[in-house]
């Protein structure tokens, strides 16, 4: 099981995206963070909620190596699962591509 880290202000709204994208991939674990508490959980890979994109190079710069992804408002909407899901899926293969440990999940 992959984990992804969905990070939001609040974590709110990205608790309805995690819960649609394990309907669509049930291989994921997305774990919704918000941004105060990014360092402290680990993931494969991270998608930011669209109203962090102004933080986007700090993200990158707290979790390198890990790849990060910024999702698109539509993401969020009642289709957007499938391209959420989608995107981690490129983010996990690039991070498997340069060699970044994967994390233990349970499953």
């Amino acid at each position: 099981m992959a984990r992804v880290l969905l990070v939001c202000v609040a974590g709110v709204s990205g608790t309805f995206l995690a819960q649609r994208m394990r309907a669509v991939d049930p291989d994921l674990e997305p774990v919704v963070t918000p941004i105060d508490a990014l360092g402290a959980v680990l993931g494969e890979a991270v998608l930011l909620a669209p109203q962090l994109a102004d933080r986007t190079e700090a993200v990158r710069t707290l979790v390198a190596p890990t790849p990060v992804g910024l999702l698109p408002a539509a993401a969020f909407g009642a289709a957007g699962a499938q391209a959420a899901v989608a995107q981690a899926r490129e983010l996990l293969a690039t991070a498997a591509y340069r060699g970044i440990p994967t994390i233990e999940t349970k499953e």
